[in-house]
């Protein structure tokens, strides 16, 4: 799991700038800080682990003027509300004795107008029309030196790797040369990318899927048919470099886009669109503050601050599926065939022969009843499977198993092979 910290917002310890209240609402200005840093994202590693996360990705920590810091004034020098130098060092140290990796944002595409670089390096292009975004002339030789300059300095810092803003706006050639460099170091570099992604994959290690965000909601609010979404989806197992997909992000929501309960509404929705995530081909992201049922519609009201205080059960349904991953390895490496039968949705990852999990979901709101013919040469007539969520149990009649599931209800069934003095699985 990776889990995204914005850093203004999410937790604030021994902060020495006047800074605004950390529970009064936001507002939307620029320069409105909360003060969260990088000693409040240490100070919280114990809820980070808790969760199951295996890396965290922080938004910008450069010096910049807003609070989101998309508009860097420094690249060597982290904003003086964030820390310094020895502060991402100990939160790398800490982080990495927990085995969790540590990602900065690479805001490679644009800087501050404001910026010193800007006036040696820019362009006359503001970034999507925003006047305080003037973009980097990449073509430039000197100027791709100067970015690798950078990631080389931060890669040093033991860091694990780069997410790249807006990865598509940097260019390809530029980013196989990023890439390069992070490689180096032993890092990984996974790209924004807001749209079908099958072009970039060689560029990158994987990308934020937005793809999936984008169909996985629509599904859920009955925007698209189950037909189109099978299709969606297969068009990325069928086009996407499969190792690339395996780790790229899954995401349901960012810093970017409105929270699931503003999108959803409905926790049972919430609740399957996390599931699916999880069946789904690549590495689950969580925006923080999604595990404990925040709301927040376009930004900014989806960069509250972390409401410590709020209790949901949805932290303990992020841990049930993070173990579920952990304990059945085919959800992160196996491969994936995807289908419908009638409007239930089916999902197999497999390995080999016994290691396969099957993923069937209801995504309407009316209750699905379906025969599930199931395409795999080791689900074997007789075999029961067993729900890991429920404990319900079905039996695979002649490649298929007859299920029922409620509106945004699903399973995770695996073999439940355990019958005295047999086995299905012997030698092939």
């Amino acid at each position: 799991m990776i889990y995204q910290i914005f850093v203004d917002r999410f937790a604030s310890s021994d902060q020495k700038h006047q800074v605004k209240s950390w529970d009064s609402p936001v507002e939307g200005a620029i320069n409105e800080f909360y003060g969260g840093n990088l000693r409040g994202v240490i100070s919280k590693i114990d809820h980070i682990v808790n969760l199951g996360s295996s890396a965290i990705y922080m938004t910008p920590i450069f010096d910049s003027k807003t609070y989101h810091r998309y508009d860097t004034l420094d690249y060597f020098r982290i904003s003086p509300m964030v820390g310094d130098e020895k502060d991402l060092e100990e939160l790398v140290r800490v982080f990495h004795s927990k085995g969790i990796k540590v990602f900065l944002d690479g805001v490679f595409n644009h800087a501050s107008a404001d910026a010193e670089i800007i006036s040696k390096m820019g362009t006359n292009k503001r970034w999507r029309g925003f006047g305080e975004l003037t973009e980097l002339d990449l073509d430039r030789p000197d100027v791709m030196e100067f970015v690798l300059k950078v990631v080389e300095y931060w890669m040093k810092k033991g860091i694990d790797g780069f997410r790249i803003d807006c990865a598509n706006d940097v260019g390809m050639g530029h980013l196989d040369r990023i890439m390069d460099k992070i490689h180096e170091f032993g890092g990984q570099m996974i790209g924004e990318v807001m749209t079908y992604a099958k072009d970039w994959m060689d560029h990158m290690d994987g990308v934020m899927n937005y793809f999936f965000r984008q169909s996985t909601l629509s599904i859920l609010n009955d925007e698209i048919t189950t037909n189109d979404y099978v299709t969606t989806l297969n068009w990325m197992i069928d086009e996407y470099s499969q190792d690339k997909l395996l780790n790229s992000w899954t995401i349901l929501s960012s810093h970017d886009t409105p929270r699931l309960s503003y999108v959803l509404g409905n926790e049972k929705k919430v609740r399957l669109a996390i599931a699916i995530q999880n069946a789904f081909p690549g590495i689950p992201m969580v925006y923080y503050g999604e595990e404990t049922g925040m709301n927040g519609g376009p930004d900014p009201f989806n960069r509250s601050p972390m409401n410590w205080n709020q209790k949901n059960e949805r932290f303990e349904f992020y841990q049930k599926m993070n173990n579920l991953r952990k304990n059945f390895d085919v959800l992160s490496s196996g491969k994936t065939k995807i289908w419908m039968a009638g409007d239930i949705l089916s999902i197999l990852r497999y390995n080999e022969w016994e290691r396969f999990m099957l993923f069937v979901a209801n995504p309407t709101g009316m209750t699905g009843v379906s025969n599930v013919m199931i395409p795999y040469s080791y689900a074997f007539d007789g075999l029961e499977m067993r729900d890991m969520i429920s404990n319900r149990v079905v039996k695979i009649i002649s490649g298929s198993i007859s299920i029922e599931l409620e509106p945004f209800n699903f399973a995770f069934f695996v073999p439940k092979d355990d019958i005295s003095n047999y086995s299905f699985f012997k030698h092939r």
